[in-house]
């Protein structure tokens, strides 16, 4: 079994200290953490640093550092240069993600992150005497990945293994009681679970993803607006070409000068207006969910003040590395996330954060830096895949709506005051007559899944 780079580690109120949550609460008082529940009914939503669903058991996040000795340390001046350097550290991650594997795996599509990560791991696997080939979900749908994948498949010469949603079906049990001690949230997840654990049966030890590669990597065109400061013509020509992102009415107005008047705003008024901006509360909430999410906000406030790292937001990804944790656990393989590392995220926050939109589209620094690995449709890529297809497909085949249903009460929950039954079940109604709408998926699926958990835990089967 290969060592993962990075993991959790628990802390149990006895002073036990574990890799599994599971191992934590053994023995342990288990009273729930409403703060954490409710963070994890919310998609996308991280939970308050170092929380888990148990009152007094905290998680850390551990990252193992590599050597960076004999790299190179100067800033990049220009983007060219950094697009140079962008590539080198994608390559040392990915070294390092592969160092002591015989056989590997890349969780892949054909978007533009998971296929640069597939060339990069297929190239050093070639130089190196390892094995790699690539895993993905086969379906389709809007911004379907298949053409793309098909096309990297034949450019790499590199074996793709494909893996149907319908054979996931059995995945759903993960759904209904939750993984490592904690509620399965992630709507996809199911099907990631099985794509691990085909790879497994391929011969991989270890699974890569391109989990995080969004945050870091994107861009935010309002970055333009300091720009604007040094060349406002040329920041006005990029805001009117940028592509890739959802295009405001007015570029120029939305992306750089609404973001200089609010730079201009005293430093008492941002704060006040940060405060009123608060994030809209879901149709289902029920008291507890409003109150504990208050005390989230002021949680994540507090961690990120505290926060050591750059560009090492701990909330979130936090998050993002607890969901690849589940899945490990899962799965029964290590996953590593080379678009986490530590390292890469402080290169990337050394750049000025408008070359990340370099030729003026979304991820324009990181399609400079690999566009030599990828075929140019890869590269020129402005759409990402949806994934309702593909979970309709899945719930079909784990028996459907009906088997949600007796969920949508949310007793659990509204024993805790988390939701209110009666708009839970308006929501789940809305849900299940607009199936193929994502936004209905990420409003419902994650609290049936804390629901599901918690009455496998209340039976015993947690």
């Amino acid at each position: 079994m290969v060592t993962p780079h990075q993991g959790f580690r628990f802390h149990s109120a006895g002073g036990q200290t574990t890799s599994r949550l599971a191992d934590a609460v053994v023995g342990q008082p288990t009273a729930l953490d409403t703060l954490t529940l409710g963070a994890r009914m919310v998609f996308g939503s991280p939970p308050a640093q170092g929380g888990t669903p148990y009152l007094g058991v905290r998680a850390a996040y551990v990252r193992a550092e590599r050597d960076r000795r004999g790299e190179i340390a100067e800033r990049a001046d220009t983007p060219e240069v950094a697009a140079t350097q962008l590539r080198r550290a994608l390559e040392a991650e990915v070294a390092h993600a592969l160092h002591g594997v015989d056989r590997a795996a890349v969780l892949t599509g054909g978007g533009l992150d998971s296929s640069a990560l597939l060339a990069l791991a297929h190239r050093w696997g070639r130089e190196h005497g390892v094995s790699v080939f690539g895993v993905a979900l086969d379906f389709g749908g809007p911004g379907d990945d298949r053409p793309y994948l098909a096309a990297l498949e034949r450019h790499l010469d590199c074996e793709v293994l494909r893996v149907r949603p319908e054979e996931a079906a059995a995945r759903i049990d993960l759904f209904l009681r939750g993984v490592d001690a904690a509620p399965f949230t992630w709507p996809s997840g199911g099907m990631e679970v099985e794509a691990f654990m085909r790879a497994g049966a391929h011969g991989a030890t270890v699974v890569l993803t391109g989990v995080g590669a969004d945050e870091l990597l994107d861009g935010d065109p309002r970055s333009l607006a300091r720009a604007a400061l040094r060349a406002p013509r040329v920041a006005v020509e990029s805001a009117r070409r940028m592509r890739g992102f959802d295009r405001p009415r007015r570029p120029a107005a939305q992306w750089l000068a609404r973001p200089l008047v609010t730079a201009l705003l005293p430093d008492r008024v941002r704060r006040w207006r940060a405060r009123r901006a608060t994030p809209p509360t879901p149709s289902w909430a029920g008291r507890a969910f409003v109150e504990s999410m208050r005390a989230g906000e002021l949680a994540r406030e507090r961690a990120a003040s505290e926060a050591a790292a750059p560009m090492w937001d701990p909330p979130h990804h936090e998050h993002l590395a607890w969901l690849r944790h589940q899945q490990e656990s899962a799965g029964g393989i290590a996953c590593r996330q080379p678009f986490l590392e530590a390292g890469l995220r402080e290169l990337v926050a050394r750049f000025d954060p408008a070359w990340l939109l370099h030729g003026a589209i979304r991820r324009g620094l990181f399609r400079a830096a690999v566009k030599d690995l990828l075929p140019v449709a890869i590269v020129e890529r402005e759409d990402k895949a949806g994934f309702e297809c593909g979970l309709l497909r899945f719930l079909a085949a784990s028996g459907g709506v009906d088997a949600l249903r007796p969920l949508a009460s949310g007793r659990e929950l509204a024993a805790l005051g988390l939701v209110d039954s009666r708009r839970l079940l308006d929501a789940f109604a809305a849900f299940e007559h607009a199936l193929g709408d994502g936004e209905h998926w990420g409003n419902v699926w994650p609290v049936l899944a804390v629901e599901a958990f918690l009455r496998a835990r209340r039976g015993g089967q947690s």
